[in-house]
């Protein structure tokens, strides 16, 4: 096989990978708030439990890529963190069967589920730099983000109908450890497809194996590019103010059922669909318009959730959110990818997921120690939360998007 067609066999493998990969999201990721619902912590850990190991997952990361040097095979390191992840989800398929794991536990088993995603993420990127042209890429990342964001919502609607319907089979005498298994199974099959893509001993070059301290100087040495992450990181602390509080918000004081909770999710990702579809059909796939559109609709949103509470109201709420999701999401992907030299990939997207993880578990933090000292103001303290996460990403984004011009080389 020529490596034309090797590489095109390899982009191929890439889209299943992902949807695989957004199978493990959408049933086993996207339900694990819900789980700790469901085993009687309170709210404000449930927001918590969602954030809290992502900052630990991103150091645990820094210190991988010392790992990643004695592997010296990036396609080998991501297959092998892929399966790590998968097998993330054992234990929770455990205690889902039987004993009930407390707060600690959960935190150290995704803290090791985040720093295999987060330690795998940095190399795919680079290896992906020498399997993508770049004239291609915002065509390729459009198809492979909508076909995950299929993927997420295949994964949600057959964790919300199990959940709803309390559906159980065989050993799983839990609806939870049923889509954990289901979840697990998904992540180990990805990692397989890894396994099939092509890659050439020459792509490890000696600048993608640097050492923590030789990446840190290249993050830092990139002073447009560094400032960039670094706006980064107040916005996403105005996001997770309130976003990791969402999911108890509509279970406990909207009192929504699993069918109904998997519907508002899933309108979230549709719109992440018909975004990314409009996105696809147009001309010129300016990604920074995406992302400067995505900012300006994401910014106020969090505000509309104390306007109303109205099962169809939240519903189109979700449809705008995910639209401005998707816009975001893809934008800031193709600022990675085609901003960033190869040599400059695998540095400075490890200490974006660290330094990101930092505003992400600030502003989860503060959310959550607002929850645990006003329990006493129901649905108000939540208002607050969303009102004061919207501001901060209004005040924020402005100075993040003109941050994003001077990465890409632009004017303003």
């Amino acid at each position: 096989m020529s490596t034309d067609a090797r590489v095109s066999k390899s982009l191929n493998l890439s889209l299943f990978d992902s949807f695989l990969y957004a199978l493990m999201v959408g049933a086993g990721e996207s339900y694990l708030p819900a789980y700790v619902l469901s085993l009687g912590l309170s709210e404000w850990m449930a927001g918590l439990i969602a954030t809290m190991p992502l900052l630990s997952g991103a150091f645990l990361q820094i210190l991988s890529t010392e790992a990643l040097r004695a592997f010296k095979n990036h396609k080998i390191w991501v297959g092998t963190l892929a399966f790590l992840q998968a097998i993330s989800f054992i234990p929770l398929i455990f205690f889902a069967l039987g004993d009930k794991p407390n707060f600690w536990t959960l935190f150290i088993i995704l803290t090791f589920y985040w720093g295999a995603g987060f330690s795998a993420g940095p190399s795919w990127n680079y290896w992906m730099g020498h399997l993508l042209a770049p004239q291609e890429a915002a065509k390729f990342f459009t198809l492979r983000t909508r076909i995950s964001q299929a993927g997420i919502l295949v994964g949600l609607i057959l964790g919300g109908v199990a959940l709803h319907n309390n559906f159980k089979l065989g050993p799983f005498t839990s609806t939870f450890g049923l889509i954990f298994f289901f979840a697990f199974l998904a992540r180990a099959t990805s990692s397989w497809l890894l396994s099939r893509k092509h890659y050439e001993k020459n792509w490890s070059e000696e600048n993608s194996l640097l050492r923590i301290r030789q990446s840190w100087s290249v993050f830092w040495s990139e002073k447009n590019k560094r400032n960039f992450i670094l706006r980064l990181l107040p916005f996403q602390m105005g996001i997770f103010l309130s976003a990791p509080f969402v999911t108890p918000y509509m279970l406990v004081h909207l009192k929504m059922n699993y069918g109904q909770y998997m519907t508002a999710v899933s309108f979230l990702l549709i719109g992440k669909i018909i975004s990314l579809w409009y996105f696809e059909r147009t001309k010129n796939h300016s990604y920074l318009k995406a992302f400067k559109w995505g900012l300006i609709i994401l910014c106020p949103a969090p505000i509309f959730w104390a306007l109303g509470d109205n099962f169809i109201y939240v519903l189109m709420l979700q449809l705008i959110s995910g639209g401005a999701w998707a816009l975001f999401e893809i934008g800031l992907a193709l600022i990675f990818f085609q901003d960033l030299k190869p040599s400059e990939k695998i540095p400075f997207l490890t200490f974006y997921n660290f330094l990101n993880a930092i505003g992400l578990i600030t502003g989860s933090a503060i959310g959550a120690l607002w929850l645990k000292t006003h329990p006493e103001n129901g649905a108000q303290a939540y208002f607050f939360l969303f009102v004061i996460g919207g501001t901060t990403r209004v005040i924020t984004a402005f100075f993040l998007y003109r941050q994003a011009l001077k990465f890409a080389g632009k004017s303003y």
